[in-house]
């Protein structure tokens, strides 16, 4: 009995006990189960009766200066955007005190009736808790906005405004289509801007502050609103895990579509680890199903090209690391795939087999639906779930889901139970990922398409990527950049890089944009000189160049445009229907103006990068306006131009030859050379037979009926070949006609032959150089030389001739008769000879002084002549 006794007060301890640990695990329990959170509108319908409002009447006398906004969020569906807070000022009627506004890639702190957008680089998802906090501070302007605890973007904008209000609510806004859908928890208001280590403190689920202003745990009054309660440390459990997709045994094509098509790749075992922990998360995640798909599925290898290199199927890349299982690989070319076995990699053949397949994704995927002209990024964007082993479902962020039904793919309306469209139901894998052919309802219009057939694109690819036809992304600047990068080659198809409006006119040159209607079309001109060659005798000069015409057309929009402009190539086919501009070349012979033919190139400029998208294409189109990108049109020409030369200072004269344009597709009230942009340079060789080229300046006209402009290109003779050929004989040989007047006088016969000689050369040299120039009415200073020395020759010549008439008949100091003949033995001894006297001394007075005035008179006329003569030229 006593030892029964002891028992039961035992037991009656242990019960005890017991009951306190319970009472401690429930008040546990409750007191981590404290945070309240609210549902907004579930079903995604907008009302106006789904409201939370707070249960105290603030104080509008109370003004913030400074401000923070804090909460946690997750959304269900995107209307035209969320407002999940919003203070009132009533007595003044001012709704816009403190809102805080969600999109898809943007939020939205609206501070005293000023609104700043502040972009996200990261897009928000669907059912995910996020921490927002939006902070103000006054004394230096700064906002800042903070997702989970980081800090994604930061402005500085004066508000100028207090921040009051007494009544403030949750999930609505002045309009119903931006009330929230959604759950809310832990929405606060300081009337201090928070430090970033306290916004990470609560975002990371540490702490639970309360706002001084607006607080939480106050309470709400709630209307129309789900309400349960969590622990804190419930918002930050799974909002990073790992996600897997998987899909029943299938052929390796479409095990090898099946990742791709959804943003990741099949598994690659690098270590034996790697493949016991796919092989452990296979068993565990088909513990019923047979053995084929619990251990045996795809990896993301082949060997077709080359036996024994091992790549991954999608870019090729070699994989020197693999965990294969030991003996393998042994099945030569037979086998060139490779699957995952319990106890490592094998390869088998890529034929005969099927597998199962696993995805691997770091966070939920998000998917755009391309083509269907909607213009809000939540009609457009959808987010990829798999709630049963091989199946799939497309969430969107507004009121569309793509969903299998039996069958069938479905594009439908969730919010409306209206079904939108249907895939095709010969769709390559039977998958909606990438570009397929969907039937349209008969009374739903897409794109200004009632019913029927249209191609749409579902794709997981991201901004600044282009999606082949099978899924799969490559960067947008690869498309249409004449080499495959789709392992589909659909990179290169409809490469078209222009639309035109229907009402588009060939013959009508575009007009400015936004511009008077009076002010002409600016037209610019890139002119590149490559080779001249200058024909002095017919005044002509020939240019082989390239020219360029550079315009805006605002009536065009260009697509996918590149930064490297020589992809930008407009096929002919397509250049022959635009508007181009006509330019005549004036002094030709023949008229010569441009022209658009199989030498013609026209290439798009992107001058604007855009981010504007064609929401009725099956693909990522860019559109950019052709108001803000050029058209370049070029072609080679070798062209004859006339020129008119003034030759009065050849050789050593400056010319200028002109390109004269005119342009003739319109007059000078439609289109103008743009001056500011037109430029020309030569890039040839500047030293040519006759001339060395300067840099060609721009001459404008506009003052006819059409714009002209003027290409003037400078010449700078090269005086050399005439002053070696011209200048230097010629001077030789009146030096040698001087030097006659130094000969003995008696000697007339020889002065005149050298004088009449060197007359007779420069004549001819005078003729040989007016035949090599072009015939003028006026006089070249070559001519003025030539004719210099011919008449100095001349008065040399007439010197001579009264010298002569002036010596007599008989030589000063001969005694003997000169008509008498004496003969002498030939054996004597020669006499001495009577010298014949060279002196001037024994010249008479007269002959003398002739003598000295034509050598001084000669000297006199050369030295003023030259001093005018090249004074002249060079002064």
């Amino acid at each position: 009995m006593f030892h029964k006794g002891i028992k039961i007060v035992v037991d009656n301890r242990w019960g005890i006990v017991l009951l306190l640990l319970l009472l401690l695990m429930v008040n546990s329990q409750g007191e981590d189960d404290n945070i309240q959170v609210l549902e907004f509108q579930k079903d995604g319908v907008a009302s106006w009766w789904t409201v939370a409002e707070y249960k105290v009447n603030l104080d509008r006398r109370r003004r913030m200066k400074s401000v923070t906004l804090c909460g946690r969020f997750k959304l269900y569906f995107l209307h035209s955007r969320s407002t999940f807070f919003q203070l009132f000022d009533r007595p003044q009627s001012i709704d816009a005190q403190l809102k805080g506004e969600l999109w898809l890639d943007r939020v939205r702190p609206v501070l005293a009736q000023r609104w700043n957008f502040h972009p996200l680089e990261v897009k928000l998802r669907t059912y995910r808790w996020y921490h927002i906090c939006f902070t103000y501070n006054h004394t230096d302007h700064k906002y800042h906005t903070y997702i989970d605890g980081e800090l994604v973007y930061e402005m500085t904008y004066d508000v100028g405004r207090s921040i009051y209000g007494d009544y403030a609510r949750l999930g609505q806004s002045e309009e119903l289509m931006e009330s929230f859908s959604g759950a809310l928890s832990q929405v606060n208001v300081w009337d201090y801007p928070l430090q970033q280590d306290t916004v990470q403190e609560m975002a990371s689920c540490r702490a639970d502050l309360q706002g001084n202003y607006v607080s939480w745990e106050v309470g709400w009054w709630l209307s129309n609103i789900t309400e349960y309660h969590v622990p804190l440390s419930h918002f930050c459990n799974n909002t990073r895990d790992t996600v897997y997709f998987w899909f029943p045994d299938r052929p390796r094509q479409f095990a090898f579509y099946i990742c791709e098509a959804l943003g990741t790749h099949l598994p690659l075992p690098k270590t034996m680890d790697e493949v016991y922990f796919w092989f452990n998360l296979s068993a565990k995640t088909w513990p019923d199903e047979p053995v084929i798909c619990r251990d045996n599925f795809w990896t993301s290898l082949i060997d077709i090209e080359e036996e024994g290199k091992w790549v991954t199927h999608y870019d090729k890349a070699l994989a020197p690391h693999i965990g294969w299982k030991d003996g393998e690989p042994n099945g030569i070319f037979y086998e060139n795939c490779a699957k995952i076995e319990p106890i490592g990699v094998a390869d088998i053949d890529c034929v005969t087999n099927i597998r199962c397949s696993i995805c691997e994704f770091k966070q939920l995927q998000i998917f755009s639906f391309l083509g269907t002209c909607e213009l809000e990024l939540r009609n457009i964007n959808f987010i990829a779930y798999q709630e049963e082993i091989g199946g799939l479902l497309f969430k969107g962020y507004g009121e569309y889901h793509i969903r299998k039904e039996g069958d069938e793919w479905l594009w439908v309306n969730v919010v409306k139970n209206k079904t939108l469209a249907r895939l095709d139901p010969n769709a390559p894998m039977g998958m909606p990922m990438g570009r397929r052919l969907w039937h349209l309802e008969a009374k739903l219009k897409v794109c200004n398409q009632m019913g029927g057939s249209r191609v749409l694109a579902l794709t997981p690819c991201e901004d600044g990527s282009y999606t082949c036809n099978d899924a799969t992304c490559i960067p947008l600047e690869n498309r249409c950049d004449l080499k495959y990068d789709c392992q589909d080659h659909s990179d290169e198809e409809d490469c078209d890089l222009i639309t035109k409006p229907a009402n588009y006119k060939l013959d009508l040159p575009p007009r400015p944009n936004s511009i008077a209607e009076s002010t002409s079309l600016p037209v610019a001109l890139h002119i590149t000189i490559e080779t001249a060659s200058i024909e002095t005798t017919k005044m002509t000069m020939q240019l082989t160049y390239e020219l360029k015409m550079l315009w805006y057309d605002n009536r065009l929009t260009f697509l996918n445009l590149k930064t490297n402009d020589s992809l930008n190539k407009v096929t002919h086919s397509s250049m022959v229907t635009l508007w181009t501009p006509i330019v005549g070349f004036i002094n030709t012979g023949t008229h010569e103006h441009t022209v658009v033919d199989m030498e013609t190139s026209l290439h798009l400029q992107q001058l604007r990068y855009s981010k504007m998208r064609d929401g009725g294409a099956p693909g990522e189109v860019i559109l950019y306006p052709g108001e803000d990108n050029q058209l370049v049109l070029s072609r080679k020409y070798n062209t004859i131009f006339v020129c008119d030369f003034d030759l009065t200072l050849y050789p050593f004269d400056s010319q200028h030859c002109d390109m004269h344009l005119r342009m003739l597709a319109a007059s000078r009230n439609y289109l103008a050379f743009n001056q500011n942009a037109t430029n020309a340079v030569y890039v040839g060789s500047t030293l040519l037979l006759e001339y060395r080229l300067g840099q060609p300046t721009l001459l404008y006209d506009n003052k006819g009926e059409f714009s002209e402009a003027k290409v003037r290109i400078p010449l700078q003779r090269r005086a050399g070949y005439a002053i070696l050929n011209i200048y230097t004989p010629s001077l030789i040989l009146l030096i040698i006609c001087y030097v006659s007047l130094f000969f003995r006088p008696h000697i007339f016969e020889v002065r005149v032959m050298t004088t009449l000689t060197a007359l007779l050369v420069m004549a001819t040299l005078f003729t040989q150089v007016s035949a090599s120039l072009p015939k003028t009415s006026y006089f070249k200073m070559v001519d003025l030389w030539l004719l210099f020395c011919i008449v100095m020759s001349f008065l040399i010549i007439i010197f001579h001739t009264i010298i002569d008439n002036t010596l007599g008949d008989k030589i000063s100091g001969a005694a003997e008769d000169s008509s008498v003949t004496k003969v002498k033995p030939f054996a004597s001894a020669p006499s001495t000879p009577t010298p014949i006297l060279r002196s001037y001394k024994m010249i008479n007075t007269t002959t003398a002084g002739y003598i000295n005035i034509a050598r001084y008179s000669i000297c006199i006329l050369f030295i003023i002549f030259n001093l005018i003569y090249w004074s002249y030229i060079f002064g």
